[in-house]
């Protein structure tokens, strides 16, 4: 029986997880039972077998699984068979001593276009919230709460005139207040994105679509969240009586006198404002917090 090996020599289970666009170089380690080269064979059309090293005098030959981009909408198996082969390297037969391999074949996650509320949302969320490998990472349940209250943090704003927070009278939009003078960190000229954060937004992107990454599922899942509360697929009911108005990276400097703190969240401080303020704030009237 031969065995299916990644490159550090780690045996590969029963099934793996890739995603469209994916490759996982692997060796197989032992030959079928007349003595020659296993030949592996992809039951799906998305998913091909592609010789790296191949020497006949070796036991050990060296593949690549390679998952086309095309095709995949959404989850799919596709089962990967060793084949005894001839003198020419055709498959034969299946080799029943050597198990299939199931590779779980997953769409790639893509951001929205990045000129839509959507895209701006999306990236935004991102830059702002704390990920997978962050030590400020709670929960994924955590992160979509603070991702939620962001939202309600921008429509908040509007709704109490974006000129209370420096935002500009003209400012009526989540894009317009996102991409406002110091609103978000990075974004003053969307879709242009400040170095730090365009290549933290890269990075979360990149390993929810690398099958590879041993945090691939919990970027997936947080990538997928973000999606879903930029799409207004996940809402938050307002989770302050008095609202919520700001927020800061946790056991940072309060956002101005008139703030006052209401919850940590996902590792985000927010902030409602006084009532003195608010009872004398009138939509795009008034003074700033």
């Amino acid at each position: 029986m031969a065995k299916l090996l990644r490159n550090d020599g780690a045996v590969i289970g029963a099934q793996i997880t890739l995603v469209a666009g994916n490759g996982l170089p692997f060796k197989v380690s032992g030959l079928g039972p007349n003595r020659r080269h296993l030949v592996l064979m992809s039951t799906h059309p998305s998913v091909r077998i592609v010789p790296v090293s191949v020497n006949h005098g070796n036991t050990e030959q060296r593949l690549r699984l390679e998952v086309g981009e095309c095709g995949v909408s959404c989850n799919q198996i596709a089962h990967v068979e060793a084949c005894v082969s001839d003198e020419r390297g055709h498959p034969l037969r299946r080799d029943l001593d050597t198990p299939p391999l199931a590779v779980q074949i997953l769409p790639k996650l893509e951001l929205p276009p990045a000129m839509t509320e959507t895209g701006v949302l999306a990236r935004m969320l991102i830059s702002e919230n704390a990920g997978p490998e962050s030590p400020r990472f709670v929960s994924l349940n955590e992160a979509r709460e603070a991702m939620q209250w962001m939202v309600v943090v921008l429509r908040n704003r509007l709704k109490l005139g974006a000129r209370h927070f420096a935002a500009g009278q003209q400012t009526t939009t989540l894009e317009a207040l996102i991409k406002a003078p110091n609103q978000i960190d990075g974004f003053e000229k969307y879709p242009d994105i400040a170095l730090k954060q365009k290549n933290l937004i890269d990075k979360v992107i990149t390993n929810a679509n690398d099958g590879t990454h041993r945090l691939n599922k919990q970027y997936r899942d947080y990538l997928q969240t973000t999606l879903a509360v930029a799409r207004g697929e996940l809402t938050s009911a307002a989770p302050c009586p008095t609202g919520l108005y700001a927020w800061r990276r946790e056991d940072s400097k309060t956002p101005g006198d008139n703030f006052v703190k209401f919850a940590t969240k996902g590792g985000q401080d927010f902030y409602t404002l006084k009532d003195a303020f608010l009872s004398k704030a009138q939509p795009q009237t008034g003074g700033r917090p």
